[in-house]
């Protein structure tokens, strides 16, 4: 009877022991000094917008759409759904996704930019 309650108690001093250690790596995790902030490896075309148009909207809304921004169609991105525009001189990107925004036609847009992966050091 002994041996088992002996293992019993073993066992749960073995559990706190592995609790105890969690929190001591936690701690240790926390106290670390912050790891540089990476530069931004996004850069945006300040002139192209990528606008996903909401299911079932009809071709000549989009192209209406696009006309009245002064946008010039690129592109589609099929895969996901989404189209590539550049802005013109009428209108700045900005002013395009301001647009877009409040347009019941667009489920979202954003500026495109181009992603660059960081090589390992």
């Amino acid at each position: 009877m002994c041996q088992t309650s002996c293992f019993k108690i073993s066992q749960a001093a073995f559990g706190y022991f592995i609790v105890l250690l969690g929190g001591i790596g936690i701690l240790a995790a926390c106290n670390r000094e912050p790891a540089q902030k990476q530069p931004s490896m996004k850069t945006p075309l300040s002139n192209e917008v990528l606008i996903k148009f909401k299911p079932g909207v009809p071709e000549d809304s989009v192209r209406a759409f696009a006309s009245r921004l002064g946008l010039e169609h690129i592109r589609d991105l099929r895969e996901i759904g989404v189209r590539v525009f550049r802005t013109t001189s009428r209108f700045t990107a900005e002013q395009v996704l301001s647009a877009c925004q409040s347009d019941a036609c667009v489920e979202y847009a954003e500026p495109n930019s181009t992603v660059k992966i960081p090589e390992k050091n």
